[in-house]
């Protein structure tokens, strides 16, 4: 079943920026993703994080995934941790994962947010 936080992953990132304009969605957002790449095993510090636009947020973690892959590393924890399924990495990444890191950065956000709207959603129904 669809739920409405699904169509996070396919929106424009035109649209993901207007999330990003919302301070506590933003700040929790980069929470997250800072979490999961230091689970993962990916150094991506907060500092790294200031530009919050979405653009930035997608240099930011090209960079971080290209440096890992550089010293040998996988995106198996990383797509694990940030729970990609393979259905919509196919879906939105039809070529080789490493040849290009721009989308699957671009898939990232939008999951890492997914999540954070979901439990901004909960908490927001649980206060009524």
């Amino acid at each position: 079943m669809e739920q409405p936080s699904d169509d996070l992953i396919l929106n424009t990132n035109e649209a993901i920026q207007a999330y990003l304009n919302m301070p506590d969605l933003l700040r929790d957002l980069l929470l997250q993703i800072t979490k999961d790449f230091q689970t993962a095993q990916i150094p991506l510090s907060s500092e790294s994080l200031v530009n919050c636009s979405f653009e930035g947020l997608c240099e930011t973690i090209v960079r971080a995934l290209d440096a890992h892959l550089g010293k040998g590393g996988t995106l198996k924890n990383v797509l694990n941790r940030v729970d990609l399924t393979e259905k919509q990495l196919k879906k939105h990444i039809p070529e080789r994962l490493t040849s290009n890191l721009r989308p699957l950065a671009e898939l990232i956000i939008k999951r890492e947010l997914q999540k954070v709207v979901i439990r901004y959603w909960y908490r927001q129904s649980s206060e009524k």
